[in-house]
C-alpha cells in the first residue's frame, strides 16, 4: 500500500469508527425497547434485559456499517477538499481515480466485517434471543400469573392468585373460563401447583369447587373437588413451539432449503432463498456507499465554497438504491428468478461510481475566479 494511501485510509478509519459507535447506540437503544416490557412482564432483573440486549448489537452493526462507511468517506473527503489537501496531491501528480484505492480498501474492510455479522453472527444472535425470549414466556408462574393481580392469559379466561413462589406452589386462586360462549364456569382452590412436562402444562388446584350456571342462568351447579387438573396447554403452546424465523437460518439453508424445511410451501421457500440471496448481498453496499462518497465529492470540478450539494445528493442516491434493494427484496419473495436484481443494484452503484471518477482520469480543477 502505497504512503499517501495509508495516509488518506487513516483519516477514513477513524470516522468510520466514530459513526458507527454514534449510529450503533442510537439504533441499539430504539431497538432494545422492545426487550423492556418482555423483561418487565416475565419480572426478569436488569442483568437478563442487558443480556437481551446485547444479542440485538449483530443485527444493529450489520444495519450501521455501510452507512458509517459512507458517512466517513464523506465527512474526511469533504475536509480535505476544503482545507485543499486534495489539490495539493493533485499538483504533486495524483490523479482522482488514485483516490478510490483507499475509499476501496475501506469498503472492504466494511465489506469483511459486515459479512461476517450477516452471515454468522446474526443468525445465532437472532436464534438465541428468540429461544431466551420463549423460554422466559414458558416460565408460567412469572410471565402469565403474577400474585395480587387479574391476569387475562386467554381470551375469556380471567386468574387470581394471592400469592406463589418460583416453585409453582400458589395459594388462594381463582380462575373464570368464559371461553365456551354463554356457559362459564368459576373455579376456586385453596392450594394449586404447576406441573410442566414435554408438551404440556398443567395446573393442579386443590380442595377447591367448580362452579357452573345452566339452564340459561336458572340453576347453579358446584362441584367439590379434593383434585382437579386444569389444563393449561393452549396457554403456551405458542411460545413453546415457535417456529424459526428466516433469518435464523443459515445461508447453506437459505440457498438451498431442504425439503423438510420449506415442507413443499413454496411461498416459504421464497422467502428463505430471498433472505439467503439478501444475506450475500447486503455487504456489498459497505463497499459501494465509500465509493459514491467519493466519486461525488471528486468526481466533480472543483468549488471553493465546498462540496454540501454533492453530500445530499450522495445520501439521496444511498437511500433510493438501498430502498430499491429492500424492495428487490420483496419481489424475489414473489419470483425467484429474479435474485440476480439483489446483486445486479450494489454493483451497478459501484460501477457508475468508478466510471464517474475515472473518465479521463483528470485530476481537479480549479474554476476561473474573475479578479
Amino acid at each position: 500500500m502505497r504512503q499517501i494511501d495509508r495516509y488518506i485510509l487513516g483519516q477514513l478509519l477513524a470516522p468510520m469508527g466514530f459513526f458507527a459507535l454514534v449510529f450503533t447506540g442510537v439504533i441499539w437503544l430504539t431497538q432494545s425497547l422492545r426487550i423492556v416490557d418482555t423483561v418487565v412482564n416475565n419480572n426478569q432483573s436488569a442483568a437478563v434485559f442487558l443480556e437481551l440486549s446485547t444479542l440485538l448489537l449483530p443485527s444493529v452493526m450489520m444495519m450501521v456499517l455501510p452507512i458509517a462507511a459512507l458517512s466517513a468517506t464523506l465527512f474526511t473527503i469533504n475536509r480535505l477538499y476544503t482545507e485543499s489537501e486534495l489539490t495539493v496531491l493533485m499538483a504533486a501528480g495524483q490523479s482522482s481515480a488514485a483516490l478510490l484505492r483507499p475509499a476501496i480498501y475501506l469498503g472492504l474492510f466494511a465489506t469483511a466485517l459486515t459479512a461476517a455479522l450477516t452471515i454468522y453472527l446474526v443468525p445465532r444472535a437472532a436464534t438465541e434471543l428468540s429461544t431466551r425470549t420463549s423460554e422466559m414466556r414458558a416460565e408460567f408462574a412469572n410471565s402469565l400469573l403474577r400474585e395480587g393481580q387479574f391476569n387475562h392469559p386467554l381470551p375469556g379466561v380471567t386468574v387470581y392468585l394471592r400469592q406463589a413462589n418460583s416453585e409453582g406452589q400458589m395459594l388462594d386462586i381463582f380462575i373464570h373460563d368464559a371461553r365456551s360462549g354463554g356457559q362459564s364456569i368459576t373455579y376456586t382452590a385453596s392450594q394449586a401447583r404447576l406441573v410442566k412436562s414435554e408438551d404440556r402444562l398443567q395446573l393442579v388446584l386443590f380442595d377447591g369447587a367448580a362452579q357452573q350456571f345452566e339452564d340459561a342462568g336458572n340453576s347453579l351447579s358446584i362441584l367439590d373437588f379434593d383434585r382437579f387438573a386444569y389444563d393449561l396447554g393452549p396457554m403456551v403452546a405458542a411460545d413453546v413451539q415457535r417456529n424459526r424465523k428466516p433469518a435464523e437460518y443459515g445461508i447453506g439453508e437459505l440457498l438451498n432449503p431442504p425439503a423438510a424445511l420449506w415442507n413443499e410451501d413454496e411461498a416459504l421457500r421464497a422467502r428463505l432463498m430471498a433472505e439467503g440471496h439478501d444475506k450475500l448481498s447486503s455487504p456489498l453496499y459497505a463497499l459501494a456507499f465509500p465509493m459514491l462518497a467519493l466519486a461525488a465529492i471528486v468526481g466533480g470540478a472543483f468549488r471553493r465554497g465546498g462540496a454540501g450539494v454533492r453530500i445530499a445528493v450522495a445520501v439521496g442516491l444511498a437511500v433510493v438504491v438501498r430502498s430499491g434493494g429492500i424492495a428487490a427484496k420483496s419481489a424475489v419473495e414473489g419470483n425467484v428468478q429474479l435474485w440476480p436484481v439483489l446483486y445486479i443494484l450494489p454493483v451497478l452503484l459501484m460501477m457508475g461510481s468508478y466510471l464517474y471518477v475515472t473518465r479521463g482520469a483528470r485530476p481537479l480543477r480549479r474554476r476561473q475566479v474573475a479578479a
